[in-house]
């Protein structure tokens, strides 16, 4: 079993986040999808993944998370699980990143983050449908801005 120091895996960045992979679906069989993140963008849409749970570990920074129609404040030492077609967001409170430790199961988000680095942010961005099509076939429905 491969031991990964602090600063060590994959890094990519997309979408308001830096994402440092410690174990992809490739070392878990597809099982899940383990990174380290650092989020630190203002919000995410509102979304939902329709084939993966989603679950975040807060190790430092502050989030506000929408979920189950309402939002929470997540702060270090918090943990959300997010199952499969829950809508959901998370926006930045404070100046700090908000670092946190995130599964994903079963693997194969990761490949969305990869195919936006590959098509260029920027441009997803100023054309939102797209955008929203390349997430589609990833597994991922945007479903609007982050409430409130």
């Amino acid at each position: 079993m491969p031991v990964l120091e602090p600063t060590e895996g994959r890094r990519l960045t997309a979408l308001g986040s830096t994402y440092t992979t410690k174990a992809d679906g490739a070392a878990t069989g597809g099982a899940y999808w383990l990174v380290e993140e650092e989020f630190w963008g203002d919000s995410t849409p509102l979304h939902t993944h329709t084939g993966a749970e989603e679950a975040f570990y807060v190790v430092s920074g502050r989030a506000g998370v929408w979920m189950d129609g309402a939002e929470t404040e997540a702060g270090p030492g918090a943990f959300l699980l997010v199952p499969r077609g829950t809508p959901h967001a998370l926006r930045r409170l404070g100046d700090d990143a908000v670092r946190m430790l995130t599964v994903v199961s079963p693997a194969g988000m990761e490949h969305f983050f990869e195919a936006v680095v590959r098509a260029g942010e920027e441009e997803l961005l100023a054309d939102p449908e797209r955008l929203v099509a390349l997430a589609a076939e990833h597994g991922t429905e945007i479903v609007g801005d982050y409430p409130g």
